[in-house]
Parts: structure tokens; C-alpha cells; sequence
């Protein structure tokens, strides 16, 4: 039997910041730095052991500033017995410091080893001061934690997308109400933990990567890239058809990505020239250029090569399966870096993201916010311009589940929730479309 959850509504408020600066003779006075959750209510899992809670300022504080939060758990929930924080509570509060530089800070909550928990449980938190410039805001000062898995009756979240520069790729889970922001320059390349062996290039970086006919690492000189800089490269203004064949396809198809499939044959696994697209900043810095090269390790994962172009000699890096992940990941200065949140904890994620266009034909062309869906997440869209559809975001119920046409395209979504944004029109939420989706565990949202 599929379990179904009707989901009444949820919602992701996408931000975007844009920064002016100017000269003046005398600064204004700042404004209120007020502290706030995160979000109103989560949920713990019943195989989850902790929860993380964030809290948030409006801006970074310039000396640590303490925040107090009064906890009140449910009548059968006992402090110490069935769960614990960090820090710790006394006196049924908890005081969470925002260190200095810092615009957030969290705490977490565990159960305690054996305890019994009934999924009813539940946990009241509530701000109450906050000290040295932070007074509290004027909203999201109550969180509740439940036990279980939140059913949500119509909640939103604000994704921290890192502002107008776009650093973060924010994961979201939608029936825990949570997010992950991650610094998109955090990783190169990810690899697939199923039964194919495909690798990924991180498309939030504007990365690029081309196969060159050598096998040997250290035999590849500048001269196997002569040309590379013109062609394996997103050019805005006049973008290339023929450099489409060097991104990952945005759907997700990964039997279209930029690397070929890793062949369990080592000698038909190729050298690829990657240029590492741009870093975050206005202007963006550019990240450079690697040579790499993928095989199949004896353990039954990958084994990655790579070395800046004019090198003689490489790092290898082994990467392991992992079947509660669909990708694991690798940065070339670290090694390997968690990006992702396991599969089932994550349904949504905005990012920068290398997609395509048309001019004349299809070519890579860069978004600074496209939502993506999980590789086990179907999403179906509905247009409300007048005559397409008698359904509306207020009007579809779970009676009408039955009639939708899901999709696993990665970009079900990708651009389509805002209009404008390009040189003759602002950016704005489109406000004729809405979207269904179905998670990893047969719950649906709209």
C-alpha cells in the first residue's frame, strides 16, 4: 500500500538582495537587529537521533550577543530522560550565543538512547531576550518541535541564498520545514551512488568539462587545451551551441552529462580538461582549470585523478558508494566534502545553475535561481492564465491528485516560478503558475 499524505499548501520564499552603496556625508543610523527562528515548526523523524534549530539575525553582530529561549515540553516528555540539548537547559531555559561576526547560531536537540517516543510528543520554544545590540523581532518568536514528521496545514521558510551574489545552494526538506544552505564553491564534482558509475560537474559554478583523446595524466600539456578558452566556456552575450556537449543536460539525464559513463575498463576511461567555471563575487573570480581522470576502484567505487594542466604529477582521491546518498562528493583543494543531505531529506534546492536557452538553438546559458527537485521527487505545474485551467493554488484539492502528470525533469520548476529579471524587465514571482509534488515518501504538497 502507498502511503499518501495530502499536504494542504507550502511555500519557499526565494530572496534576492540587491546591494546599492553610495557615498554620504553622514552613515544613517542602523536599524534594529532583531533575532527570529528560523522557522516555525519542524519535525524529527522516528529513526532521526538530533534535530539542529537555527536561529537568525538580520545582520552579523560585532560582539557575541546571548539569546535566551524558554522550553516547554509536552506532559510526557521529560528533560534528561527522553531528550537532551546542546547547550544544555536549566531551569527550563537555554541560552544560545551569537558569536561575533556571526548572523545566526543554533542549538540541537537529541533524544536520549531508548528512549520511547509515541510520535505525539512535542516541544515549545519560545524567545524571550536577547542581549548587546539584538532585541527580539516581531516574528517567528515561538518554534515547535514535534516527534514525528510535521503535516503541514500551510507554512513558508526563507531561503538563505546567500544574497546578491547568490554563495549558497539551499536544500530544502519540506516535511521537516527545514533547509541546508551549502556554499556552492564547495565541491567539483559529484559521484553517482547507484548501480551506474556517472559523475557530475558542479553546475553552480558555471563549470565546464571536455574529453581529450590521452589517458595518461602527466603526458597532458597546455598544448591538449589550445582553444579550450574560447570554446569550453559560457560566453552570455553570444553563447556557443557546440560547447552544450560540455555541461551536464539540466533535466538531470545523467546519461547526458559532460563525463561520459566511468567504463569498468581503465584504459577507455579518458582525460577530461575542466574549467572550474567562477567563483562568488561581483565580478565573479575565476576558478581556474584541472585535468582529471575517473576510473572504477577494486572496492567497487571511483578513484579520481587530477592535477592542474601544466603538472607532472597527480592527487588521487578514492570515493565510496553510499546508498542513503544519491551523489557523494569531491573538492579538488579537500577531498571529499558532504554537500547533499541523504536522499530522503531533501525535496527542493535553489541554486545558480547552468541551464539552457534558445538563440537560434539550444545553448548553455546561466540562471541565478533556478529551483531544482530531488532525484526522487516528481513535480507537475499548472498555469492559471485565463482558459488553460479552471484550477487554481487555492482550489486543487487531493481529489484532483488523480488527473496530474508528474515529471522527474530535474527542472520541472528550474526558472519558471519568476518572470523577468533580464535587461528590460525586473524579476518577479509568477504569479500564474503553481506547483504539485510528490516526495521520496508518497506525501504531496502543492
Amino acid at each position: 500500500m502507498i502511503k499518501r499524505t495530502w499536504i494542504n499548501s507550502a511555500a519557499i520564499v526565494l530572496t534576492i538582495l540587491v546591494m546599492v552603496t553610495a557615498c554620504r556625508k553622514k552613515d544613517a543610523p542602523l536599524p534594529d537587529n532583531t533575532v527570529k527562528f528560523e522557522s516555525t515548526e519542524q519535525g524529527i523523524s522516528e529513526t532521526a537521533t538530533s534535530i539542529t534549530v537555527k536561529i537568525l539575525l538580520d545582520r552579523a553582530t560585532s560582539v557575541e550577543a546571548p539569546v535566551t529561549i524558554q522550553l516547554s515540553p509536552s506532559a510526557t516528555l521529560v528533560y534528561g530522560t527522553q531528550f537532551t540539548t546542546t547547550p544544555a537547559a536549566s531551569g527550563g531555559t537555554l541560552t544560545v550565543p551569537v558569536l561575533a561576526g556571526a548572523s545566526e547560531a543554533t542549538f540541537t536537540v537529541s533524544k536520549v538512547a531508548d528512549a520511547l517516543f509515541y510520535g505525539d510528543e512535542a516541544i515549545a520554544f519560545k524567545l524571550i531576550s536577547a542581549s548587546n545590540g539584538v532585541i527580539l523581532g516581531a516574528t517567528n518568536l515561538d518554534f515547535k518541535l514535534n516527534f514525528a514528521e510535521i503535516i503541514s496545514t500551510g507554512t513558508s521558510i526563507t531561503g538563505q541564498g546567500g544574497g546578491a551574489t547568490y554563495g549558497n545552494k539551499v536544500f530544502f526538506d519540506l516535511s521537516a520545514n527545514s533547509q541546508l544552505p551549502v556554499q556552492r564553491t564547495r565541491w567539483d564534482l559529484g559521484f553517482f551512488t547507484g548501480d551506474d558509475f556517472r559523475v557530475i560537474i558542479n553546475s553552480s559554478t558555471a563549470m565546464m568539462a571536455r574529453q581529450i583523446e590521452k589517458t595518461d595524466l602527466n603526458a597532458v600539456t597546455a598544448a591538449d587545451t589550445a582553444g579550450f578558452s574560447n570554446e569550453v566556456i559560457f560566453n552570455q552575450g553570444a553563447p556557443l551551441a557546440a560547447a552544450l556537449a560540455y555541461i551536464d543536460y539540466p533535466t538531470g539525464d545523467l546519461t547526458r552529462t559532460a563525463i561520459a559513463a566511468v567504463s569498468a575498463t581503465a584504459t577507455d576511461n579518458k582525460v577530461y580538461i575542466v574549467n572550474r567555471g567562477t567563483g562568488i563575487g561581483s565580478p565573479a573570480p575565476a576558478r581556474g582549470w584541472k585535468k582529471i581522470r575517473i576510473i572504477r576502484n577494486a572496492s567497487g567505487g571511483y578513484t579520481l585523478q587530477h592535477a592542474d594542466i601544466a603538472a607532472t604529477t597527480f592527487t588521487s582521491v578514492d570515493i565510496a558508494k553510499d546508498a542513503s546518498y544519491f551523489f557523494k562528493y569531491v573538492s579538488f583543494e579537500t577531498g571529499a566534502v558532504d554537500v547533499e543531505p541523504t536522499k530522503a531529506k531533501w525535496d527542493l534546492a535553489w541554486t545558480y545553475f547552468s541551464n539552457t536557452t534558445n538563440f537560434g538553438s539550444e545553448v548553455p546559458y546561466l540562471f541565478q535561481d533556478v529551483v531544482l527537485q530531488n532525484r526522487n521527487v516528481e513535480v507537475a505545474f499548472y498555469n492559471t492564465v485565463a482558459g488553460t485551467t479552471p484550477l487554481t493554488y487555492d482550489t486543487f484539492t487531493e481529489a484532483d491528485i488523480a488527473a496530474v502528470t508528474f515529471s522527474t525533469s530535474q527542472i520541472t520548476i528550474g526558472s519558471g516560478w519568476r518572470s523577468g529579471g533580464g535587461p528590460s524587465s525586473a524579476p518577479a514571482v509568477n504569479a500564474t503558475r503553481f506547483y504539485i509534488l510528490k516526495d521520496g515518501d508518497g506525501n504531496y504538497y502543492k
